[in-house]
């Protein structure tokens, strides 16, 4: 009888209730109840996963047919037994958890499987159930445990009176879980459960109670809801004569609630009124939904769905409802947008299986439709933004085009696309992430890729068919494609895959664009035969090898050491123990003893003993990690934290940070500094990726001297990425402007003659972006740019696939060398007998390239040559885990030992600079 009552409205039951004696009343409310509840996992037509209601004796909920997210509202008293059967028909091992009341007391049920699960429902309240391994793609739901008298929590009238309230009271119930950066909603009215999936529209009409039952997981939330006020109290016992009156509730830790009653409205009438998360970076990721309050009518108080994965996407019975894509991200090497359902899209054997697609990153959905970004397979903080989109976009969506967040963050996004077109995300903190989504217009030949695209650096109308929009488009399926990147021991020429698919291009020309891709960049190339340098260099080369996955890990990643004496590969470093993850850049102590490892997609440096590979320590220094140098005078450590806002010391000798130097003023927006580098007096110089300038700072002090901007060569967004130091210069290279910033040590920008007198070098002047042409002579995408130790020239690799050459004497490009897809990493070393090398590492291949900027050491550098290239894949070398996949591959930042860089060679110990020249040990007289 008590989930009767509780389910009538109070109007209806008003005349029942006085006729009633309150003695039989009261005994049975307070009777308990034992529920005997069948529940299924699903998988969902967008690939996330949910609950599923069978069957539930002990309640009268009429529960919805499909698995929803979030999951089946399950309605018990305090003191009920609950008796639960979790069917599991996805693939993966799925759990049933309460936290406080069902925690680890059984296994996940195995994929296929089934598990039991029993408790009692002593703790009022409301309560998130989960899945532990897959909660944030959708298994979770809410259990709401009602006082046994029937009362809930009570609300303030417009006059702000408190009026207790209890079930009866209730018109509606709302269910807002805050997962990611996205608003999951449900509706229970009169005994009906309906989903109302993401960022919906809440409808009440106006004086009616409503109860909301705020849950989070994982991340922090603050939630808001405008207009309205309601008690923090939870407990309808403690809700007193003084009362905590608020609008605002923080949520924090893995799982947690807050469930408060307001009556629609009151105080202010009818109106649309936001609720939101106040975490600006969640906030600009759109997790905002509305309450709408109706003047009583015949249509007033109906809410509104949200997109939905069972909506308009690719292969989804249902055209009609606005869809939804999934996109996990990853910490998994080329798949870090990761579709919930690239499983089924990259299946040879699957309904797509005839389109070729490799890729885990492409989705296609309808106009209208929404993607969604969930952060749940990866350590490290992010942003969403759009790097590309359809250049009408932007006007048709300008409240959502382009997306970006002022900050790095943990969560996720969620954004409506209207325009069909292609729209790429990337990372700003990890910029090689790429995830695609395809908005197709139903009534047009082929898939819209759009008339033209606009591009985050103020590119505006580039033509699809132009060579720019497909090179970038290539760089995407190579990226994020593993099998597409290049494997120097193995004998086959190099084979990338493309869909073979028609897409609709500029002037509504419709093409295969696996045709138009191997017509323009070429199929089953060649690889050229690795070949060792003929003069060897000096001590040890440390290479990142960020993709290399080994046995015991869960995360990728090695470090691949190269002996230069002989050109073999000495060791692999791995470091199970501690899971490393995507070891990214590395330095040296001056004993070069010691080197110091980052991990860029998790929180840590790690301290390594340079003749073992043993780890010394490993330990917390802030978000993502990037480049770390130590000061030339003190041997202190500097790391840059490209996740947040500052640099991080720590004293030379230990493995405690002891402080920061800001990279802006308080209040400013953060800078995210990637790869700093510092003067041989102690300027340290940070390419400050979010705030589009190169950052100068007293190392000693930490003041801020200088924050020139960057780039030059297009509007904005050049995103500065890695500083070079030469000797009265320092350079910067600009990812996305193509483009190395010149200024002097006080920061001031140097005029470049051959530019026209603009503080710039041009990596691209030669290049076409429509035609092509040039391109095998540009610095396409340029990342590390380190000046040699003599400070006359500079080494950039270019992620386009090339190596330019710099002479600093004339701020000119005297020399462009082949690279591979990805290429990435430079450092300097010497070279036996005199001289240096630039060693090249590229992140989708598997290869070190050696560069000689002077072969003939006669100070001309237009001569540059490759010397030779290393495999990075060894499985005869040592190593602490052994290899499994993508041998090699990754590679990323290069640390030659003995470091012999100006500033630093100068304080090597005897025995290492006996292997030196006398010119080595000075480079700069």
């Amino acid at each position: 009888m008590k989930s009767i009552i509780f389910w009538l409205n109070k109007k209806t039951m008003t005349g029942l209730i006085v006729q009633l004696p309150a003695l039989f009343l009261s005994s049975m409310v307070l009777a308990a109840t034992t529920h005997t509840i069948n529940i299924t996992a699903e998988t969902l037509p967008s690939g996330q996963l949910g609950y599923k209601m069978i069957s539930h004796d002990g309640s009268t909920q009429n529960y919805p047919a499909e698995a929803v997210i979030p999951g089946p509202t399950l309605f018990v008293q305090q003191g009920d037994t609950i008796n639960i059967a979790l069917t599991n028909n996805t693939g993966v091992p799925v759990g049933f958890n309460i936290p406080g009341i069902l925690e680890n007391t059984a296994e996940a049920a195995a994929a296929g499987g089934s598990q039991n699960y029993s408790f009692t429902a002593n703790q009022i309240g409301t309560h998130p159930y989960y899945d532990d391994g897959s909660g944030l793609l959708g298994l979770f739901g809410a259990i709401i445990v009602n006082a046994a008298d029937g009362s809930v929590q009570s609300y303030i009238d417009g006059d702000g009176t408190i009026i207790p309230a209890d079930a009866a009271d209730l018109d509606k119930e709302y269910i807002m879980f805050m997962v990611g950066s996205t608003f999951w909603g449900a509706e229970i009215a009169n005994g009906t459960q309906t989903p109302l999936w993401t960022n919906p529209v809440l409808a009440a009409t106006l004086d009616e109670v409503v109860r909301f039952h705020v849950l989070s997981l994982e991340h922090d939330h603050t939630f808001h809801l405008h207009a309205h006020r309601w008690l923090d109290e939870v407990d309808p016992a403690h809700q007193s004569q003084s009362p905590h009156i608020i609008d605002v509730k923080i949520l924090a830790g893995k799982a947690d609630s807050h469930a408060f009653t307001v009556k629609a409205g009151t105080g202010v009438g009818a109106g649309m009124w936001h609720l939101h998360c106040h975490v600006v970076s969640h906030m600009e990721s759109n997790m905002a939904a509305r309450f709408r309050v109706d003047e009583p009518g015949a249509a007033s108080g109906v809410s509104v769905a949200g997109a939905t994965p069972y909506g308009a996407i690719l292969l989804s019975p249902n055209q009609s409802d606005p869809g939804l894509v999934t996109f996990e991200i990853s910490d998994e090497p080329g798949s870090w947008f990761r579709s919930t359902r690239s499983g089924a899209i990259v299946d040879p054997a699957g309904p797509l299986g005839a389109l070729n697609i490799k890729t885990r990153s492409l989705e296609v959905m309808a106009p209208g439709s929404s993607a969604h970004f969930i952060m749940s397979d990866t350590r490290a903080v992010h942003t969403i933004t759009t790097l590309i989109w359809p250049s009408s976009a932007d006007s048709e969506n300008k409240h959502d085009i382009p997306f970006d967040q002022t900050k790095a963050y943990r969560g996720g996004g969620i954004v409506q696309l209207n325009t069909p077109g292609l729209y790429v995300f990337t990372c700003k903190i990890h910029p090689y992430m790429f995830g695609a989504v395809i908005v197709d217009d139903p009534g047009t030949e082929g898939l819209d890729l759009g008339e033209a695209i606009d591009l985050i650096t103020g590119i505006h109308d580039l033509p699809t068919t132009s060579d720019l929009a497909t090179r970038l488009l290539r760089t995407f399926f190579v990226a994020t494609t593993q099998e597409n990147w290049q494997d120097y021991t193995s004998p086959a020429p190099w084979h990338a895959d493309y869909p073979n698919v028609d897409v609709r291009l500029s002037g509504g020309a419709v093409l295969n664009l696996q045709a138009v891709l191997e017509s323009r960049y070429g199929q089953d190339i060649e690889l050229n035969p690795l070949s060792d340098p003929a003069t060897p260099g000096v001590g040890e080369v440390w290479i990142n090898t960020q993709f290399e996955k080994t046995a015991s890990k869960t995360k990728p990643g090695t470090i691949t050491v190269l002996d230069t004496t002989n050109w073999t590969i000495k060791r692999k470093i791995a470091l199970p123990a501690i899971n490393m993850n995507h070891p990214h850049n590395m330095w040296v102590d001056r004993n070069q003893e010691t080197v110091f490892q980052t991990q860029w997609f998790d929180n840590k440096l790690t301290f390594i003993k340079r003749t073992n590979g043993q780890m010394i320590d490993n330990v917390q220094i802030g978000d993502s990690p990037s480049h770390v140098m130590t000061m030339p005078d003190s041997d202190d450590i500097t790391v840059a934290i490209n996740g947040e806002n500052r640099v991080v010391t720590i004293p030379a000798g230990t493995t405690t940070p002891n402080s920061s130097i800001p990279t802006q003023l308080p209040g400013q927006v953060p800078a995210n500094p990637h790869g700093h580098w510092i003067t041989p007096a102690g300027k340290v110089i940070t390419p400050n990726i979010n705030t589009s300038d190169t950052g100068f700072y007293d190392g000693n002090s930490g003041q801020i001297l200088a924050r020139p901007a960057a780039g030059g060569n297009f509007p904005h967004g050049p995103h500065p990425i890695a500083i070079g130091v030469g000797n009265n210069r320092i350079y910067a290279a600009n990812l996305l402007d193509h483009s190395l910033n010149v200024y002097d040590f006080d920061g001031n920008p140097v005029p470049v003659a051959a530019n026209g007198g603009k503080p710039y070098i041009n990596l691209i002047a030669a290049y076409n972006p429509v035609s092509g042409d040039g391109a095998a002579n540009s610095g396409i995408l340029p990342i590390q740019t380190p000046v040699d130790p003599t400070g006359r020239v500079v080494v950039t690799a270019n992620t386009g696939g090339t190596i330019t050459i710099v002479d600093t004497a004339s701020n000119t490009v005297v020399a462009v060398l082949p690279c591979d897809p990805g290429c990435h990493g430079v450092n300097f070393g010497a070279k036996a007998g005199g001289g240096y090398y630039a060693y090249v590492s590229s992140k989708f291949s598997n290869r070190l390239i050696v560069v000689d900027p002077d072969p003939n050491d006669d100070g001309s550098f237009s001569d540059a040559v490759i010397a030779g290239t290393i495999a990075m894949a060894d499985n005869s070398a040592k190593t602490d885990d052994a290899v499994v996949s993508l041998a090699g591959m990754g590679g990323q930042g290069v640390m030659a030992i003995p470091n012999v860089y100006n500033g630093w060679v100068q304080q090597l110990p005897p025995a290492w600079q006996a292997g030196l020249t006398e010119a080595q040990k000075n480079p700069v007289p």
